[in-house]
């Protein structure tokens, strides 16, 4: 026990850094789980080591919309539109059960992700170009807003600031290396064979020249997160497919440690410190109430103090973590 590796051995050692049980902790277990609670989010917040660097995959989804038979195959790419919701989208994928799409329409042509907006129950679908149809189920989760109509990437709770996302490519910009016909590649290629004979100087100075231009003409990909919402914005063309359904996209953000997973935070020094201040300061303030009343003998209750020094322990404590042990601001993108 005097390496807390749970969350109630970290409790009890807080409560034993206080005198229990050789006194009584006048603080209600509800209260004590609340001080906990804050004293992880303070740490997680502030402490280095409450965090990592993680690089995030995630794969872009498209929306989502449930059918119960068809006729005929949809093409990939063609528009479908809904017989009475006159909702329309671009085919990404289709199979007997669900279409795959992007790009959702309302029935004013104006591109949104409101449900009530969308395909109806029991409605014919029909495709403009293969002239296949289908009907929508009868479900009231019909349809299912993914990544490319909602213009945003959902990310997990754990994740609390996002540095950056790796470039991605203008597949119509002639700046990938993977096209046989962009400029990129036909460098490369003919670069490549002179590489082994002569020195790297030129092709190094020659690249960063390509990155530069890459730079001007084709630029960052603004981002913005807020971690309140789990949402990555990404302020592309969605459109025009800058990322399109299973393309996969990297985050280069900071998670928080999961103590559960990793016991040995409940073992940090500055949380057991930090946590033990705050239950005594709530023992001072719990104390206060009572301040001035004289109990059996003219003894009185001295919850001021208690209050007070808790105050300073928990100021000391919060001045030398950010001081020492907080990451630079810049770091990261984040909450908003």
């Amino acid at each position: 026990m005097a390496t807390p590796s749970t969350r109630e051995e970290l409790k009890q050692y807080c409560l034993r850094n206080l005198g229990k049980p050789v006194i009584e902790i006048n603080v209600e277990d509800d209260q004590v789980e609340d001080r906990i609670d804050e004293g992880l989010q303070f740490f997680q917040e502030y402490h280095f080591d409450a965090v990592e660097k993680h690089y995030h995959i995630h794969r872009i989804t498209g929306s989502e919309l449930k059918i119960s038979s068809n006729t005929g195959a949809f093409t990939n790419g063609e528009i479908i539109t809904g017989g009475t919701s006159d909702a329309s989208a671009t085919v990404h994928s289709a199979n007997s059960s669900v279409i795959t799409f992007k790009k959702h329409m309302d029935s004013n042509d104006i591109a949104n992700n409101n449900v009530s907006s969308s395909f109806s129950n029991g409605e014919t679908i029909t495709g403009n170009t293969s002239g296949s149809t289908a009907v929508a189920a009868t479900d009231a989760n019909l349809v299912t807003f993914g990544d490319v109509d909602n213009r945003y990437v959902t990310l997990s709770d754990s994740i609390i600031g996002v540095v950056r996302i790796f470039d991605i490519q203008d597949t119509g910009g002639g700046q990938t290396s993977s096209d046989l016909f962009s400029f990129r590649y036909q460098f490369h290629l003919n670069e490549m064979p002179y590489l082994t004979a002569t020195s790297v100087i030129n092709y190094k100075m020659s690249m960063q020249h390509l990155q530069l231009l890459n730079d001007m003409f084709v630029g960052k990909k603004p981002i913005r997160f807020n971690r309140h919402q789990n949402r990555l914005y990404l302020d592309i063309d969605w459109d025009n497919d800058d990322l399109k359904p299973e393309e996969y996209l990297v985050v280069d953000a900071y998670r928080i440690i999961d103590p559960n997973s990793f016991t040995d935070v409940y073992n940090d020094m500055f949380l057991k410190r930090y946590v033990t201040s705050l239950i005594k300061r709530q023992w001072g303030a719990n104390l206060i109430k009572y301040e001035g009343v004289q109990l059996p003998g003219g003894t009185t209750l001295n919850g001021r103090q208690l209050f007070e020094e808790a105050n300073q322990e928990i100021r000391e404590t919060e001045e030398q973590v950010s001081l020492k042990y907080e990451l630079p601001v810049d770091f990261m993108v984040g909450p908003g």
